[in-house]
């Protein structure tokens, strides 16, 4: 085994730990590995049948040497410290071959058995199996230990290395017996042990394990049913319960909490009618009549799986939002969606891109006192204007007299086309066609009863077919003046069905710039125009990478003057695993960031807050490229920019709840000779009171891509970052 396989897997090994607690976390991993062995004998068979499943599967070929995941393999960790919990002992030097042998066959079963469940979870679910496999593969043990005469329900408790008599109440004695039992440790210094590292770890994660265990001592009480009837320590299926549904598999939020409060109810009420008794078909002296049924964790992968599938095949995706990231840690999945997905775009709510080119005026939008109303009520009408107010040329005499007239329309975004309606005449100036009135127009289906519909349309420009592929920005037809429609003008709307004609539904347009009176533009990343308004598509700058020189393998070096000194610093871009994008500085920072519809978005900030790279995330939260124009624009930019990471995590604690802390940033970028110049001002309020602001500026220009970036507090200058080198290595 090369050093590099063997470093693997030793870090594949508390990954795996880490699993059962559905984290990535090495800090849970090392935790939850210590204290199983809390319980010797439990510790050591956990650790034993984890190493073999995981020789295994490297060595059929479930996954490669290098793998540092311990995914595949966790259930048999949970198989084997399940067998030593229940295996008959009286002492380590009293451990038979059939022991050893009982773990090998239980730890290659439950890896088998895992790999075809998680596949067909994968494929029928869109969902891991978690423990699924386990707790198949612990009934038919726990079966066999109890017919072969192995387990008999008494005194099969397993002595621990120390277990003080820690004198506590009976919800908190209860609650860490209930942690302690994930891993087969149902001991009171366990779960607290497990409870502090949870806690480190994950805020948001140790209140959802309290949340789930509420619910649990509550209903106990309710239906006066005792810990271990019929269940092994019931509250450790709630405790996952409330902590998959409420910051795993979704985001942390109000509703993802609701949600999880009733699946741990509906866990509990699954739990309870699965309990039940084994009863012996023959008397034995000295053993009792039957045993508790152990339910294992049948209920938290019934629960969990059911419901994220259920979600899955929801028609509007809204709250609680889906974590599709593949972070596993609550806070940080959180902070992903808002420095990224919620930042950008509104949940469960489509986004469309303009569909036509050039600046156009909305001369009816949603709502409109015209056409749009009751079911078509959310749709845009277009039309072009000059800036004298005139829709036409010299003389309003023919079509092609109006700017409109024939102007190209351009997909919205990608789909198959579903209706085309082509050979209709188009209505002379001031005339309507009542009998069509949608006139000719074009319908794309975009999936899950979403369409996009693009009506009025000039007679015999669409020279698309039903069931053709077109990409957005694809060119599908002209405007034209077709149907009820008085004067040449584009109707556009999204809609539930192919027909024109179906109900119009709620959908955002992106990236579009809107002409302020005076002067300039404001970009809007995502939003709704509005009647009256003059608005233009941002032409995206398809190079922005290569110009501001952030392309993969890409370097450049800045002289820095700040408070603390002058000093050089060089930011190098970087490719994660999972295609995320860094600039990393020397200076021991480290910014995420995308590029995407040719703008710019910095993510996450990471270690120093006094270097050149954090000041140039202060004014570059967003940069749409824009020349030869003035642009202005608001953001909500990272936590991780404004705050260190205290005030960070503390405020992605309380957010689910309400939010004490709001960040916004307004920005203008203008012309400055042959370059750009970026202004960037971010106010950080603390209950609705403006406690700090920043300003920050940076000159860019295409040659030089990034040529300066400044930073600015009310007492003045705190730094001036300067180019002046770059270089390209390549590292593929």
């Amino acid at each position: 085994m090369k050093k590099a396989h063997l470093f693997a897997f030793a870090k594949a090994i508390p990954n795996a730990y880490a699993t059962v607690l559905y984290s990535d976390s090495m800090g849970i991993g090392l935790g939850m590995m210590a204290l199983t062995f809390l319980s010797p004998i439990v510790g050591l068979a956990g650790f034993f049948t984890l190493i073999c499943a995981m020789l295994t599967s490297r060595l059929l070929g479930f996954e490669d040497w290098d793998s540092k995941s311990g995914i595949l393999s966790f259930n048999s960790l949970l198989i084997g410290m399940a067998i030593a919990y229940y295996y008959p002992y009286s002492g380590m030097g009293t451990l038979s071959g059939h022991f050893f042998a009982l773990l090998v066959i239980a730890s290659l079963v439950t890896l088998f058995l895992y790999v075809a469940v998680n596949y067909l979870c994968l494929t029928t679910f869109k969902i891991p199996s978690m423990s699924l496999a386990f707790s198949i593969s612990a009934v038919f043990f726990w079966y066999y230990l109890v017919r072969s005469g192995n387990f008999s329900g008494l005194n099969f408790q397993k002595p621990l290395l120390f277990s003080p008599n820690l004198q506590l109440g009976a919800y908190w004695r209860s609650y860490f017996l209930s942690l302690g039992s994930i891993m087969f440790v149902p001991d009171v210094l366990a779960g607290i042990l497990l409870a502090l590292v949870l806690f480190m770890i994950t805020r948001i994660g140790f209140l959802l394990s309290l949340v789930g265990w509420s619910i649990c001592w509550l209903l106990l009480g309710y239906v006066n049913m005792g810990d271990t009837y019929g269940m092994f320590f019931p509250g450790f299926n709630l405790i996952l319960i409330s902590l998959a549904i409420g910051s795993v598999y979704l985001i942390p939020g109000k509703s993802s909490y609701l949600l999880a409060v009733f699946a741990t109810i509906a866990g509990f009420l699954l739990a309870y009618a699965m309990s039940g008794k084994f009863y012996y078909s023959d008397f034995m002296s000295g053993r009792p009549l039957f045993l508790y049924l152990p339910i294992f964790a049948f209920p938290v992968n019934i629960v969990v799986i059911t419901m994220i599938y259920a979600l899955k095949l929801r028609i509007r995706p809204r709250s609680p939002v889906m974590n599709d990231y593949g972070i596993l840690h609550p806070e940080k999945a959180l902070d992903t969606y808002l420095s990224g997905y919620r930042r950008f775009s509104n949940i469960g709510i489509p986004q469309l891109e303009m569909p036509v080119a050039g600046q156009w005026l909305v001369t009816q939008g949603h709502h409109g006192e015209h056409t749009h109303k009751e079911e078509w009520a959310l749709a845009w009408d277009f039309e072009i204007e000059d800036k004298q107010g005139k829709k036409f040329s010299d003389e309003e005499l023919t079509l092609s007299d109006y700017y409109s007239y024939g102007k190209s329309v351009y997909a919205a975004a990608a789909g198959y086309v579903a209706k085309v309606v082509n050979s209709i005449p188009d209505n002379s100036i001031g005339d309507a066609n009542t009998i069509d009135n949608w006139g000719n127009y074009v319908s794309i289906s975009h999936g899950y009863g979403f369409y996009s519909l693009y009506a009025h349309l000039k007679e015999g420009s669409v020279k698309l077919s039903e069931g053709d592929y077109v990409k957005v920005g694809e060119k599908i037809a002209q405007v034209g003046n077709s149907g009820r429609s008085f004067v040449p003008h584009l109707h556009f709307q999204a809609q539930a069905g192919a027909e024109a004609g179906s109900r119009s539904l709620y959908c955002n347009i992106l990236n579009y710039k809107q002409a302020c009176a005076e002067g300039g533009y404001r970009f809007v990343a995502s939003g709704i125009p509005q009647e009256g308004e003059m608005i233009s598509a941002l032409i995206p700058e398809k190079d922005l990478a290569n110009i501001l020189q952030i392309g993969y393998g890409q370097s450049q070096t800045f002289a820095v003057k700040s408070n603390n000194g002058n000093f050089t610093e060089q930011w190098k871009t970087d490719l994660d695993l999972l295609g995320k994008h860094y600039l990393v500085s020397d200076a021991k920072a480290k910014l995420g960031f995308s590029v995407y519809h040719g703008i710019f978005n910095a993510l996450d900030l990471t270690g120093n807050r006094n270097s050149a790279l954090a000041a140039f995330a202060y004014a570059a939260g967003r940069i749409p490229w824009a020349e030869k124009q003035s642009l202005t624009w608001q953001d909500e930019p990272s936590l991780s920019v404004t705050m260190n990471k205290f005030w960070k995590n503390l405020t992605l604690f309380l957010i689910p709840f309400f939010k004490p802390i709001r960040v916004e940033s307004d920005s203008c970028l203008s012309s400055d000779g042959d370059g750009i110049s970026l202004e960037s001002i971010t106010h950080l309020y603390v209950f609705g009171m403006k406690l700090r602001q920043r300003r920050a500026t940076i000159d860019l220009d295409r040659k030089h891509g990034i040529r300066s970036t400044r930073l600015f507090d009310a007492k003045g200058l705190i730094l001036t970052a300067t180019h002046f080198s770059s270089e390209e290595t390549n590292n593929v």
